[in-house]
């Protein structure tokens, strides 16, 4: 493990294996934040086809709920004024939005409000011909996906690439990964139209919440029990501390081992997802591949804690454990 307190944490013996495990955190990471957004999206164009597609207007129930109408003309001039009204509404909305983040970056000088007006009508114009491409019928569900990404990504990618920060190469690496298992997926497992959303998203909140916990691991932001530590002394608190990892890990042992017997189960029995055609299996080896990965990263740590480093410590422990090291070269 790296040396606490110094600048390259890949230096020593052990700096390939805790590259490896960085880069495999920023392929999770990767994939956290493109299951969490792809899931929030899909299930919203899911709401939003339904309700583009619908003849009714719910604006316009709720309009003759509080007002008492149920005359045949007036619910049908009802139902022609809802979307109307509903996409006014919309629009108010967005221009606040812009408005009031324009107002917070205008701190110190007048606030234009010329430039929300602007995007505004650049986010309405934009967000209208995507609603546009999605009800055509000759447009499958996939490629609409696929834009959708394509232009998320796009425009990540480009500040990737013009700030490039440290650890910029991991991420491109993780981008190309992460990418490559998007693309997989939507060609072979995206039916058409937008009502199988949720089963999706079922099965990628269930990977989020798995790589969550390897995650954690590798950031040392896992609850800690800290009173064994006020009574052990501290020449021996980073023994008890690998003790702590190791049990931590000897669960994560026998949850992988439950997994994976559950996950064969599942392989053997060939079930698949009604909508999305996807294996059962898919799903189900979340559970063994988490917890084999979070059982490695407790192992490690435990082993560095021993050597006297942080890896897996919690983030203030770490920065204690490094200024120590500096006081000490400091008095030498």
């Amino acid at each position: 493990m790296a040396e606490p307190g110094e600048d390259n944490p890949y230096k020593g013996p052990w700096g390939p294996l805790r590259r490896i495990d960085d880069w495999i955190f920023r392929i999770e990471m990767g994939v956290l934040w493109t299951f969490l957004g792809v899931s929030a999206v899909m299930v919203f164009l899911d709401v939003m086809y339904r309700r583009l597609a619908a003849p009714d207007s719910k604006v316009a129930e709720l309009a003759a709920r509080i007002l008492g109408i149920d005359d045949p003309d007036s619910m049908a001039q009802l139902t022609t004024l809802g979307p109307i009204v509903s996409g006014v509404i919309g629009i108010g909305l967005v221009y606040f939005a812009f408005w009031t983040a324009e107002k917070h970056a205008s701190e110190g000088r007048e606030q234009s409000w010329v430039k929300p007006l602007v995007e505004t009508i650049a986010a309405c114009a934009g967000l209208g011909l995507l609603g546009w491409i999605m009800l055509q019928p000759q447009v499958e569900s996939r490629w609409f996906y696929l834009l959708l990404y394509t232009l998320g990504a796009g425009l990540w990618l480009f500040k990737l690439l013009k700030t490039r920060a440290p650890g910029w190469v991991s991420q491109l690496f993780a981008f190309a990964v992460v990418t490559a298992l998007y693309l997989y997926i939507t060609f072979n497992y995206f039916p058409d139209g937008y009502s199988w959303s949720k089963e999706l998203s079922l099965i990628m909140l269930l990977w989020v919440g798995f790589l969550g916990a390897s995650v954690c691991a590798h950031e040392g932001k896992h609850i800690q029990v800290g009173a064994l530590k006020k009574v052990v002394p501290p020449s021996m608190s980073r023994f008890s501390d690998a003790i702590g990892y190791l049990l931590t890990a000897s669960f994560c042992f026998f949850m992988a081992l439950l997994g994976y017997e559950y996950a064969s189960e599942a392989i053997q029995l060939e079930g698949r997802f009604e909508q999305t055609n996807i294996p059962d299996w898919v799903a189900t080896i979340a559970v063994p591949a988490a917890f084999a990965m979070t059982m490695l990263r407790y192992i490690a740590a435990a082993f560095s804690s021993i050597l006297g480093g942080s890896y897996g410590a919690a983030p203030e422990e770490e920065a204690v454990v490094a200024a120590s090291q500096v006081s000490k070269k400091g008095a030498k």
